[in-house]
């Protein structure tokens, strides 16, 4: 959906609507809704899973998106059709918290419908370790008792400051979005993914970055970006150093590219 730019960036309109340099508490749209304004600018909905500071990039926490593997399921009157069945897993391998799993996504691994994945909408506390789905879209292909199924976390509900200093499997290094403002953990906030925006520069490898130059993720200071050199290839590019150049840790304007 698309808005006026005319000073319009924290009006967006409509009854219940999160303006976007707002947090909220309560959840106000659904996560991953995108608002783009006329300029180009891109916005997505979010949660925090942590205090975040204003002009930091974002990532998904890497722990809250590999929630769970089941190498068998006991599935329960699940055909094609159905927008909601159940799962039982062996033990205590499902979360006891109705809802710890609403907009996450449950991928069939193995077995009958392997490749499919379904959106979750909302589900039950678990008994005995069984759980009663309901998906947002019916089911396409039944999946029995011996298929495997994961469940992965939604990647905007979890967000973080983005971890350059340790960059290995398990960081949350992979960037999302930016931040618009101070965010406090557990708050709704919408987050820039495209276009001009501001964000902390890290001037350890290069103090003055080249107009373009392409920004990543700092390796000195969480959340601040850098200018990408050789020894960085292979690393996600975040965007662009566009305007003229700052001093460490001042703010640059980076042209984001997360869209």
């Amino acid at each position: 959906m698309a808005y006026s730019t005319g000073g319009a960036i924290n009006r967006i309109g409509g009854p219940g609507r999160q303006a976007l340099k707002d947090e909220s508490s309560s959840q106000k749209a659904p996560l991953g809704e995108k608002i783009e304004l006329g300029d180009g600018r891109c916005f997505r909905y979010a949660k925090s899973a942590a205090a975040i500071e204003i002009a930091h990039v974002v990532a998904g926490d890497v722990s809250a998106g590999q929630l769970i593997e089941l190498d068998a399921t006991t599935t329960v009157s699940c055909t094609a059709g159905d927008k909601e069945f159940s799962i039982t897993g062996s033990g205590s391998q499902l979360s006891s918290t109705a809802g710890f799993y609403n907009d996450a996504y449950l991928i069939i691994s193995d077995g009958t419908a392997a490749g499919e994945y379904h959106h979750i909408k909302s589900h039950t506390t678990a008994a005995s370790d069984k759980i009663t789905f309901t998906l947002y879209d019916p089911v396409t292909t039944a999946f029995v008792a011996a298929s495997g199924v994961s469940i992965v976390g939604n990647p905007y509900g979890a967000a973080i400051t983005a971890d350059g200093t340790s960059r290995s499997i398990t960081s949350d290094s992979f960037a999302i979005g930016a931040t618009l403002r101070a965010v406090q953990s557990g708050y709704y906030f919408w987050m820039q993914t495209r276009g001009v925006c501001a964000l902390q520069l890290d001037g350890g490898t290069t103090a003055s970055p080249a107009q373009g130059a392409e920004m990543i993720v700092s390796a000195n200071h969480d959340g601040q970006v850098e200018a990408k050199l050789d020894a960085n290839d292979g690393m996600q590019t975040v965007g662009n150093q566009v305007g003229s150049a700052t001093d460490d840790d001042d703010y640059a304007g980076v042209f984001l590219s997360l869209e």
